[in-house]
């Protein structure tokens, strides 16, 4: 959870629905690290010696059991201070959840899911004495209510994903200060709200320029995404921004002629990826052009010879379209041009039955 960061990897966008995003928190709820029968989110204290407990002091009593496994789980990190956290979990450079299974992953695997909580809580403690420790516990303890709300949670029938989504944000902010529930979920309940909102986006700036369009989508960004766009720029890799920026102006873009259309494709290639990188993007399209051009033209050869052939043996027919493609494509791509499609084929077939 709170390894430092030195450099926040590139997050790619990709406009997930609302129903993969349950499926993939439910199986996350649902993993265990080697135990029988049992969830995380279980918070028991039906485990002797793994008890992390306060007494009637309000000081934490820790198992000597519990703190040695935890100084020997997580030696070797390199932790976030607790401002640091807040800072970067504000920002949405560090997920905390992820973060919380990351630790989770590094319990062995013969432990019990509430023992390895227990671990968790007492890494947290030692690591962060004090109001800090007591402020991160608190938070991971009202997670662990919310890992078994979760579970529990029955997808209500008639709803969009985006209602269901909004009832899931009003089930945390049952257990967490909407203060909290931001620090916790901010980005990802972000996300779903530019996806969400994303259709409407489109449809008000589809009559504006090119130019326009872009302005007005990095405005929509910032406007949803707040205090975490600068993250959300960051990580976006550079591919993803040349594709946006050539998908807003397209419409201006077709309306040209090739003489006018090229250099401005080509600038905003360059804008990117430089002039060494436009020229490779240049040669892969040119490679992908040549190559349809050579399997349209075998297809017109195939579709020719078989006109003039249409009471050929099947082997005969077969010793003939493999010869014609082995002329344009080549042994290996006539070889994979042929398994393409064979697969095609039978897809249609699958398709009419």
């Amino acid at each position: 959870m709170l390894e430092r960061l030195k450099e926040i990897p590139p997050k790619i966008w990709l406009f997930a629905s609302g129903f993969l995003i349950l499926i993939v928190l439910i199986v996350f709820l649902l993993w265990e690290p080697g135990s029988a029968g049992r969830e995380f989110g279980f918070d028991g204290g039906d485990s002797p010696g793994f008890t992390v407990t306060q007494n009637e002091n309000g000081e934490w009593i820790i198992n000597p059991e519990i703190m040695a496994t935890s100084r020997e789980l997580y030696k070797d990190g390199q932790w976030l201070s607790y401002d640091e956290i807040l800072k970067y979990a504000a920002n949405g450079e560090l997920d905390l959840v992820s973060s919380l299974w990351e630790l989770r992953r590094k319990c062995p695997a013969d432990y019990t899911p509430e023992q390895c909580n227990e671990i968790v809580k007492a890494f947290i403690l030692e690591q962060y004495p004090g109001a800090d420790g007591e402020r991160l516990v608190g938070l991971f303890r009202k997670y662990l209510s919310y890992e078994m709300v979760l579970r529990e949670f029955e997808q209500p029938k008639g709803k969009s994903q985006e209602e269901i989504y909004e009832i899931i944000k009003k089930k945390r902010r049952e257990l967490f200060s909407d203060q909290d529930a931001k620090l916790i979920f901010g980005l990802e309940e972000a996300e779903k709200e530019f996806q969400y909102g994303y259709d409407q986006f489109l449809s008000e700036v589809k009559n504006l320029p090119g130019d326009k369009k872009l302005a007005r989508y990095e405005e929509y960004r910032k406007g949803v995404y707040g205090n975490y766009y600068n993250t959300i720029y960051k990580r976006e890799p550079k591919f993803n921004k040349y594709e946006t920026e050539l998908y807003f102006k397209e419409t201006d873009l077709n309306k040209l002629s090739a003489a006018e259309k090229d250099p401005q494709v080509r600038a905003i290639r360059e804008k990117y990826f430089g002039k060494d990188g436009a020229d490779r993007i240049e040669k892969v399209l040119k490679e992908i052009d040549a190559e349809k051009k050579r399997e349209d033209q075998t297809a017109q050869e195939e579709q020719t010879w078989l006109k003039a052939h249409p009471t050929a043996r099947p082997e005969e027919r077969d010793k003939a379209l493999n010869e014609i493609r082995v002329k344009i494509l080549g042994q290996e791509e006539a070889e994979a041009y042929g398994r393409r499609k064979a697969l095609e084929e039978d897809q249609r077939r699958l398709q009419g039955k």
